[in-house]
């Protein structure tokens, strides 16, 4: 009878326990992004946060102000900017797609010098300009409603994202205000877990965020802070969705060179020979530092493979939408990291 008892015991206990963790889950799923982004943050942005505090009389609250200050300027400046060029641009998009079928394609007759292919590529454009691209259309139209639908898809997750940008501000400001006590934390609850590896784990953890963040979006944002800025001054169309598409492109180790490129080719084309120059200055030197900058700063961190962040930012941005081009890259780093740890680990 009592191991009846025992055994129902057990049994309603476990069930106590799972309902518990799933209502708590429940409670704090809306929140764990921003957390996580935060962690991030915190991680990567501590030692200037401690140079901040020195500045202002060793105060902390006042560090701590002027790092959720310059959080906020830093997502808020760039959302405001992508707004207003697509409302700025809403006009063109709208009359492009009214009088699609009378726009004029070139000729392109330069397809032709091209060695071995030139001939076949520019019969294939006289083809398409031939029925106004019907062939093309029935091509892709299959794609169409996939396309349309993973766009609205992200245009949903926007109001998502910012939200998730206000939780993440909130929480790094906290993190920053506590932040020895919630190390200590860490590592009494990572001790908990695994006496012999807790400690190691979490500074591992430690140097892959670091890594990610220093190595991978630092570069990115500073890549992509200056080809904005230019695009900027040479008056691009929709400068604001292109930054975007430069910055997907530098954290997902492509690097700067499509993006810029293609709006130097497009100034050209347009009989505006300085700015194409201009941009086409501002590649090499955004190429240039995108290899420097990567290689100084990761080296801060652990170095980490090339295939492993582009599957992580291509990964996370289809599984969470925008949040997934921090979140990705950082779990598969981290991932890959502890993965590594324990295959050289010795007896």
């Amino acid at each position: 009878m009592s191991k009846n008892n025992d055994l129902l015991k057990l049994i309603l206990n476990l069930i106590i326990i799972g309902l518990f963790i799933i209502i708590t889950y429940q409670v704090v799923q809306p929140f764990l992004f921003g957390f996580f982004w935060a962690v991030m943050v915190v991680i990567t942005t501590w030692p200037f946060m401690i140079k901040c505090q020195e500045k202002l009389f060793n105060k902390r609250i006042l560090a701590v102000t002027v790092m959720m200050i310059i959080l906020s300027l830093f997502f808020i400046i760039p959302i405001i900017l992508i707004v207003t060029s697509i409302a700025k641009n809403s006009s063109f998009l709208i009359d492009f797609a009214k009088n699609f079928s009378q726009q004029k394609l070139p000729t392109l007759s330069w397809l032709e010098s091209i060695p071995l292919v030139g001939e076949e590529l520019h019969s294939k454009w006289n083809n398409l300009i031939t029925d106004n691209g019907l062939e093309l259309i029935q091509q892709v139209r299959p794609y169409f409603g996939t396309v349309a639908k993973w766009i609205i898809d992200q245009a949903t997750n926007v109001s998502i994202f910012i939200f998730h940008c206000a939780i993440m501000v909130i929480f790094s400001g906290l993190l920053f205000l506590k932040g020895e006590k919630v190390k200590k934390y860490v590592y009494h609850f990572a001790h908990r877990l695994s006496k012999q590896h807790g400690k190691k784990t979490v500074l591992l953890a430690g140097q892959s965020i670091r890594a990610v963040a220093l190595g991978v979006v630092v570069t990115a944002l500073t890549l992509t802070l200056i080809g904005g800025i230019s695009l900027l001054l040479v008056n691009m169309p929709f400068t604001g969705f292109i930054t975007l598409v430069l910055f997907v492109c530098c954290v997902a180790q492509i690097g700067p060179v499509i993006v810029m490129a293609s709006c130097a080719i497009w100034q050209f084309w347009s009989g505006n020979i300085i700015a194409g120059i201009c941009l086409c200055v501002i590649t090499v030197i955004l190429t240039t530092l995108d290899s420097l900058m990567r290689t100084y700063l990761i080296k801060k961190g652990v170095d980490l493979p090339f295939l492993l962040i582009l599957f992580g930012v291509i990964g996370g941005l289809l599984g969470f939408g925008a949040m997934g081009l921090f979140i990705g890259p950082v779990m598969l780093a981290l991932s890959y990291n502890l993965m590594q740890a324990w295959i050289q680990e010795r007896d």
